[in-house]
């Protein structure tokens, strides 16, 4: 499971090599599943976003349900009544969660391609004789990730209207403070972390900028729409172009192509605005989406990571080199982020293993007991927008959460892991950000107690092995 998560999360970086896999197989169950995925994941971007935009996220979520889950879907996944049922009755408002069990649901179902896919690579190229022996395995995988980080370079520099080349952007300009351990990183570097992404999509909103990610992001979903949907690639089409495709972004003195790549790209999509039945070719896609990547990993990306945010945040994740990640990968023991975030939360809602969570936490100290409360009852009030109760009802609760975690009684005011600016902005907004007003905390405070996940999961791993352990040794004795 872990190694088919990394391989989706890299899917547009391998020429869709899983995706295309799936979709040739014939099994039109496949093929959907890893459509749903990739669709997916671009709804969960918009609540990284800092203006989030409700009815966009409502419609995407509605797309993804009467394509994906309605009893007369397209591109159905097979999920069951009860879980088609669950998702319908909590659409109104949508949240992030909304999709977790259909993600369960579909992953379970591309394990199947995904062992057939290994299964056959490995005859193919007789990785087997590699296995063997365990210190020829790792430098195998070594060799092989370094020849896989090669490949997705190069590729990126032939793509690239203005490829970004170590002797040149890198030892220049604002890359020149960046810390040497990111020196490589890109945009790729960040999508494959959910939570950092957030960051940079907030860091990108305090500068104005947050436009050029949202631009690269929808070019993203647009170019992996299947081209049989016809009329889900002319809707989001239409939105690049209305919303991207202007004088007020990519043909505005803003912009971030130069002139001849504006004019070249204005020539090319002439066609396009004439008919706008027509959809955008893919080739005008990629050459915009490389124009914009280009200035994001030139002006904006380095400035992110000289932050001392951003720094912070690395000193609290485990460093590894190339060998040690490649053996953990091999031995399946690498964190795969949308595994684990599906798996905790699970763990949250679940009332007895919340509380043996609780416990732990609040033997860490700190505000780690308080964020967990609150990441409930936020979902409790989710619960309580969804079932449609009477505004007096919602706007008490909102009040009994403020007065309780953010704006408390008793020293500190602030009494969970949230910054200032942040519970400041939810002070004065509450009565404007409507079912999401909580959205950016409960991200924080996920963040932060995802952090002692690994740790929690491996104490009670020891324990249910110490409980086993005596168990058996009872039995040996009577």
């Amino acid at each position: 499971m872990e190694e088919m998560l990394q391989a989706l999360y890299v899917e547009s970086w391998a020429g869709l090599y899983f995706t295309n896999f799936c979709e040739q197989s014939g099994n039109q169950l496949w093929e959907n599943a890893v459509n749903f995925w990739t669709d997916l994941q671009h709804y969960r971007v918009l609540f990284c976003q800092n203006g989030l935009d409700p009815y966009r996220v409502q419609r995407e979520a509605q797309l993804l349900y009467s394509t994906y889950l309605s009893s007369s879907a397209r591109r159905s996944v097979g999920v069951n009544e009860e879980i088609r049922r669950e998702v319908y009755s909590h659409m109104s408002p949508a949240y992030e969660e909304l999709f977790d069990r259909v993600e369960e649901h579909t992953l379970n179902i591309l394990l199947e391609p995904w062992t057939l896919l290994v299964r056959r690579n490995t005859k193919i190229y007789s990785l087997h004789a590699f296995t063997k022996c365990r210190p020829f395995r790792r430098y195998h995988l070594s060799c092989a990730a370094a020849s896989l980080h090669l490949q997705v370079e190069q590729s990126e520099s032939t793509l690239s209207a203005s490829p970004i080349t170590p002797s040149t952007s890198l030892s220049k300009g604002s890359w020149a403070r960046v810390s040497q351990s990111y020196q490589g990183y890109r945009l790729g570097s960040l999508l494959r972390h959910r939570h950092e992404i957030g960051h940079f999509m907030s860091f990108l909103q305090s500068h104005n900028a947050s436009i050029h990610l949202t631009c690269w992001l929808d070019l993203e979903q647009y170019k992996r729409t299947p081209q049989k949907d016809t009329a889900v690639r002319q809707e989001r089409s239409f939105h690049i172009a209305t919303k991207y495709l202007n004088g007020k972004y990519f043909f505005g003195p803003d912009s971030p192509a130069t002139t001849q790549q504006q004019n070249d790209v204005r020539q090319s999509i002439t066609i396009f605005q004439k008919q706008y039945l027509e959809c955008l070719s893919r080739p005008d896609v990629v050459e915009i989406q490389d124009i914009v990547r280009s200035h994001i990993e030139k002006k904006w990306l380095p400035l992110f990571l000289s932050t001392a945010e951003f720094t912070e945040r690395q000193k609290h994740q485990p460093q590894l080199t190339v060998l040690h990640l490649v053996s953990l990968q091999a031995e399946g023991l690498w964190m795969s982020s949308s595994k684990e975030i599906l798996l905790f939360r699970r763990i949250l809602l679940n009332p007895i293993t919340c509380m043996q969570f609780q416990h732990f936490v609040f033997l860490k100290g700190d505000f780690l007991e308080n964020d967990l409360l609150f990441w409930l009852e936020v979902q409790r009030y989710k619960d309580l927008c969804h079932s449609h109760s009477e505004e007096a009802t919602i706007q008490q609760k909102i009040s009994t959460i403020i007065s309780c975690f953010i704006n408390s009684s008793m020293p500190p005011a602030l009494q969970i892991d949230i910054p200032p600016e942040q519970a400041q902005h939810i002070l004065d907004k509450r009565h404007e950000l409507g079912p999401y007003i909580f959205r950016e905390a409960q991200m924080s405070v996920f963040s932060e107690l995802l952090k002692y996940w690994p740790e929690f999961k491996e104490l009670s791993s020891t324990l249910e092995r110490d409980v086993e352990g005596e168990r058996n040794w009872e039995e040996r004795i009577t």
